[in-house]
């Protein structure tokens, strides 16, 4: 279905810059020192990338992650007219929950509206997925949309506690914070960082 909302152009959930909250916490917070500078950062449901753009460096290698061949296509041909190496960037048609693993696996990842596009019964697998994928000391950013309590979805509605429920367990939360958002998400967003133990 989401290749389908591509195809149509049906996509308001995406945005033309990296999220605002996204730009803070690696930015501007207290914790951007404990943001891994190098290594391996994955963006799961990464859209046209722009996020994946942002996270980029010369020391990280970023993977953009998305199950629909559409828009992988286009953040591809993005990437090639910003000459953007691929020892930089790699974008992938692939399932979250399946794919494989690179080598070390990954020391960052970004969730933002992942989390919330998924089906609530898949969230422990989610949990457990992000426990695989984490390397130890490593650390997961999610940006908490849309807080709520409604029940229809997607995107389904989050709260600290749901996400306290799926990570606790092999994560330490560094930071459950206020942020700030883009206008349409003022007030439904939170920006947490999390440590694999």
């Amino acid at each position: 279905g989401w290749n389908t909302l591509w195809e149509r152009g049906i996509n308001p959930w995406t945005e033309p810059t990296p999220s605002p909250a996204l730009v803070e916490v690696i930015q501007e917070k207290p914790i951007k020192d404990q943001i891994p500078v190098s290594g391996n950062v994955l963006v799961p449901g990464c859209g046209r990338g722009v996020d994946v753009f942002f996270l980029r460096s010369d020391q990280r290698k970023v993977y953009g992650l998305d199950i629909s061949p559409i828009v992988v296509q286009e953040c591809q041909k993005t990437q090639k007219s910003l000459n953007i190496p691929e020892s930089q960037v790699e974008f992938k048609v692939d399932d979250f929950f399946t794919f494989n693993i690179p080598t070390g696996g990954f020391q960052l990842i970004y969730d933002y509206t992942f989390f919330c596009a998924i089906q609530p019964e898949l969230r422990p697998q989610w949990g457990q997925r992000m426990a695989e994928l984490v390397s130890k000391d490593g650390v997961l950013i999610t940006l908490m949309y849309p807080l709520g309590n409604h029940t229809s979805g997607p995107p389904f509605a989050v709260s600290e506690a749901a996400y306290h429920e799926q990570l606790d367990a092999n994560f330490e939360c560094l930071l459950l914070d206020d942020c700030t958002s883009f206008e349409s998400r003022a007030g439904k967003e939170k920006i947490a960082v999390w440590k694999r133990k």
